[in-house]
């Protein structure tokens, strides 16, 4: 009975993360859509809109070690407070934007983009969540599956934020962002089942020191792996980490049209990840680590070359392929790389170790494009993603499938 009972809240914990990250994951595909386009509607530089993703992007300088830490402490003291803790953050970040636009300045926007931000900390929890309800030999198909509840938003959410922002401004969408956060915020609160027991609850200041210095230390046997990853965090932050602001700026895309962008990227994403998740589990996540960044190349010389919105489309669509080899291959291969007990703390100390390295990546790629134009962050983030190959191929191994 006890045993039912164990894999019954694990489908129901499956179930509530998988729907959370659904929400979660509309929310963040629509502000993807209008956030640089509305910052540079405030009369900002290129540079704020890269300084503003440096700080509160997927990997700012807040953003990263606080996934790190997050992750780390959900293994002591619990899953459940953390994702409580994202979605709230996410409510006040959208209104602290939403103060930014009433009032036309963009300094609101530094803490809002940081709690915005801060909803990433629920990203090493949820992969925790997801290894710990899966078989080891179906971790690849189980991070498909969620990575799939957070793209397949973005198929339809960010053309309806760019069609919104069009025809009645900037407001009504980020007021339906702060609605799809608290949405998920009451999913959380009321669905999830904790699974840290009360037993490992504490947490002395030895162990927090221990804990940081392990912030900027990759773990012995993973720092190929850890050094190609933040190489990569990097050249893709110089690459794409502003891409729409710069076709806003450069070619004249509109918000609807950036959003139309970003709903086939989520469509082929979604499309491939479930058969992504399967090749990972037969093959291995290195493979599939190797074809995506292989895949991202003409997208990147796609950019450089090509000037009409249907290139662009076609461009990101391929995008969304390449990300749907990276992201689960990533995943997969961390998992099972780390003890079952410390799979937070490592999810969320290579995220903290990409950011530490990437984080200056937005705020350069903004100002190579404030001194040189619109090629120049392109051909930076080529260049590192050459390099990125590199260095996947010779320094890093993939893990053995009974390792964790």
């Amino acid at each position: 009975m006890a045993e039912e009972t164990g894999a019954s809240h694990r489908g129901r914990n499956l179930r509530t993360v998988t729907a959370k990250t659904f929400l979660n994951g509309m929310a963040s595909s629509m502000l993807r859509a209008v956030m640089q386009p509305f910052v540079l509607s405030l009369g900002a530089p290129m540079s704020v809109v890269g300084l503003l993703e440096s700080l509160g992007g997927m990997r700012g300088i807040f953003t990263a070690p606080l996934q790190y830490y997050c992750g780390w402490l959900s293994d002591r003291i619990g899953r459940k407070p953390f994702l409580i803790a994202a979605n709230l953050s996410g409510v006040l970040g959208i209104s602290l934007i939403v103060v930014g636009a009433l009032t036309g300045n963009w300094l609101w926007l530094v803490p809002g983009v940081i709690f915005t931000g801060a909803t990433l900390l629920a990203d090493p929890v949820d992969q925790s969540l997801v290894a710990e309800s899966s078989q080891v030999s179906r971790r690849g198909a189980s991070y498909s599956l969620l990575v799939m509840a957070w793209t397949a938003p973005g198929i339809f959410a960010p053309a309806l934020g760019g069609w919104l922002a069009g025809r009645w401004g900037f407001l009504p969408v980020f007021g339906l962002e702060a609605l799809l956060y608290a949405l998920g915020l009451v999913l959380v609160v009321r669905f999830l089942r904790e699974t840290i027991g009360a037993g490992r609850s504490q947490v002395t200041w030895r162990e927090i020191k221990a804990a940081t210095r392990k912030l900027v230390v990759p773990p012995q046997g993973l720092r190929g792996y850890y050094w190609t990853m933040a190489v990569d965090s990097f050249a893709w932050g110089l690459a794409l980490g502003l891409l729409f602001g710069m076709l806003t700026l450069t070619h004249g895309i509109t918000t609807f049209q950036l959003g139309i962008m970003s709903s086939f990227m989520a469509l082929t994403w979604t499309l491939s990840q479930w058969p992504v998740g399967r090749l990972i589990d037969r093959v291995g996540s290195k493979p599939v680590l190797l074809l995506s960044l292989v895949l991202s190349l003409p997208v990147l010389a796609g950019f450089m070359v090509l000037t009409t919105f249907p290139a662009f489309v076609a461009l990101y669509a391929l995008l969304g392929v390449s990300a749907a080899t990276w992201v689960p291959a990533q995943m997969a291969m961390l998992a099972n790389s780390s003890p079952e007990r410390e799979l937070g703390e490592s999810l969320g100390r290579l995220a903290a170790f990409q950011g530490l390295i990437g984080f200056p990546a937005p705020f350069l790629a903004g100002l190579l494009y404030d001194a040189f134009g619109y090629l120049a962050p392109l051909l930076a983030g080529f260049a590192g993603v050459i390099l990125s190959i590199v260095m996947l191929a010779v320094l890093v191994k993939e893990p053995q499938r009974d390792a964790a």
